[in-house]
């Protein structure tokens, strides 16, 4: 299913859930079927765009990738051509040689700036409460922990104090009855596995 169809999709649902709730302004009391539906519309659309949103980090990071390669690749080249020049220039006296300017190392400038920002971004999931977006917690409470907010901070909190991935996933298999090829504790485990790197 293409980007258009799920937000054609989602359009959809977004009308239905409208045209439901516009529907009450007509009733004195509201059927627990009524709440029923729109709340399950509801958790249908929350779940689409969280499926959307999954859809476009990947796509985010997928680029991201690309242009690193091309700066590396960039770097590379200019190194490359700046070392060519020094030899053509050792082969060929010149006349007056002027000194030239010490050569930038901007190689060590882009790999600083990476291993920065892995910094930053390991130092926010320090606390693994932080590595979730407000859908992304909303949406494993609701298919992971059932519901319940309780049982979801217990399990966060505990895994806020383990040292490894892999004590980590040990940890959720002996606690947790969770089947570990599931898409959401697949989400779940991506967002953990990033904790460690």
């Amino acid at each position: 299913m293409t980007n258009k169809e799920k937000i054609d999709g989602l359009i959809s649902d977004i009308s239905e859930l409208k045209g439901l709730v516009a529907g009450m302004r007509e009733m004195e009391i509201c059927t627990l079927a009524f709440f029923s539906q729109t709340f399950d519309l509801a958790y249908k659309i929350i779940r689409d765009l969280h499926v959307l949103e999954g859809l476009q980090i990947d796509v985010f990071q997928k680029q991201m990738q690309e242009y690193q390669e091309i700066i590396e690749s960039t770097l590379l080249l200019q190194k490359s051509m700046a070392e060519a020049g020094e030899h053509k220039l050792a082969a060929e006296p010149a006349p007056a040689p002027a000194p030239a300017p010490a050569p930038v190392d901007s190689t060590v400038t882009v790999k600083q700036t990476v291993s920065l920002n892995d910094a930053l971004e390991k130092k926010n999931l320090a606390d693994f409460r932080k590595a979730f977006s407000l859908n992304d917690h909303f949406h494993f409470r609701q298919e992971l922990f059932s519901g319940d907010e309780a049982k979801m901070n217990k399990v966060i909190s505990d895994l806020n104090d383990m040292r490894s991935y892999e004590e980590s996933v040990a940890y959720l298999n002996g606690s947790q009855d969770w089947d570990m090829k599931n898409t959401e504790v697949a989400g779940f485990l991506a967002l953990l596995e990033k904790r460690f790197r």
